[in-house]
């Protein structure tokens, strides 16, 4: 059998290389155009969050991050007599007095009312911190580190999370599943009757996607986003705090708090948690969970093997989907 081959010269090599060479001309072209349009991105986005301010509420002299990106605000400085050296929640426009009812509701209120030019803004605790940077254990929610290790740890919002933040997303604590709903969950630790009446206000006084967000967080899920923290564009917060404030006003008017312990007093603490939890499902953000890494040189949340916590978790969700709780 014959065979055929074809033998190309070294010109006439070089001429199919150049051809090719200027086909992909234009490709070459549109590859650079993208390489630009991307690195325009990423320096908008970085430049965007450079008015970004995150409260660190703090009722105690503790160790706090330096960071430009942190404000810490003593909060409760109307009831107190100490002096932390820190921008106190009774400056201007403040509802400091609250404090011992409304927690780190106060901090939140006062960098409502006192900040401004400001892009994206945030809440964590003196001791609470969001892991951008993933120094604690994969898949938990939390992780407890040492107090004095503070330092060593970056807490700084990482790229991911400030393109999230861009395109409109929210920032919670990643969330905790419990074994039964969120509405059980609340009436085995504090008064249930109060969180009732909590509904009936927003049934009274707020739209109907409120109303059904509510059902939805409350009673019909067992999934829950912690300790009001959270980051969001400012435009966001002011529409969240437009609406929370003024539903802690009325519902105060309806509880009497007079024989409370001092745990449950902090009522208007603990009802703002779930209600976050509503507000985001209501405005349909997309959300971005952060685990938390928690200050703490005695007790150890989590401490327990990966094995042991999905398995408790899985336990939980099967729970909570056999014992589904309505009203």
């Amino acid at each position: 059998m014959a065979r055929f081959g074809l033998i190309f010269s070294s010109d006439t090599y070089k001429q199919s290389q150049t051809k090719v060479l200027q086909n992909l001309a234009p490709l070459k072209k549109i590859y650079d155009l993208v390489g630009i349009i991307l690195k325009t991105y990423k320096k908008v986005g970085t430049n965007s969050m450079n008015n970004s301010k995150i409260i660190v509420c703090c009722h105690k002299n503790a160790l706090l991050k330096q960071s430009d990106s942190y404000i810490p605000v003593h909060v409760g400085k109307a009831l107190t007599g100490e002096d932390f050296g820190l921008i106190g929640d009774n400056t201007g426009d403040n509802i400091s007095l609250k404090n011992s009812s409304y927690c780190e509701l106060t901090g939140m209120y006062w960098a409502w009312k006192n900040l401004s030019g400001v892009d994206f803004i945030g809440l964590c605790h003196y001791r609470r911190y969001f892991d951008f940077n993933h120094y604690g254990r994969k898949v938990f929610p939390a992780t407890t580190i040492k107090k004095g290790s503070l330092d060593e740890v970056n807490v700084e919002i990482d790229e991911s999370s400030i393109d999230f933040l861009n395109r409109g997303g929210v920032i919670l604590a990643k969330s905790m599943h419990f074994y039964t709903s969120n509405y059980y969950q609340y009436c085995e630790w504090h008064n249930g009757s109060d969180i009732r009446l909590l509904f009936d206000l927003i049934k009274r006084t707020q739209e109907p996607k409120y109303v059904t967000a509510f059902y939805k967080s409350i009673f019909q899920s067992n999934i829950f986003h912690p300790y009001n923290m959270f980051i969001m564009s400012w435009q966001q917060f002011d529409n969240y705090c437009n609406w929370l404030f003024p539903i802690l006003r009325m519902i105060e008017e309806e509880i009497d708090i007079t024989e409370y312990s001092q745990y449950q007093k902090r009522i208007y603490g603990y009802f703002a948690e779930r209600l976050l939890n509503v507000y985001v499902e209501a405005e349909k953000y997309k959300v971005k969970e952060i685990p938390v890494l928690m200050l703490d040189d005695e007790t150890n949340l989590y401490d327990k093997s990966y094995v042991k916590f999905f398995l408790k978790r899985c336990m939980r969700d099967f729970a909570f989907s056999v014992l589904r709780y309505t009203i």
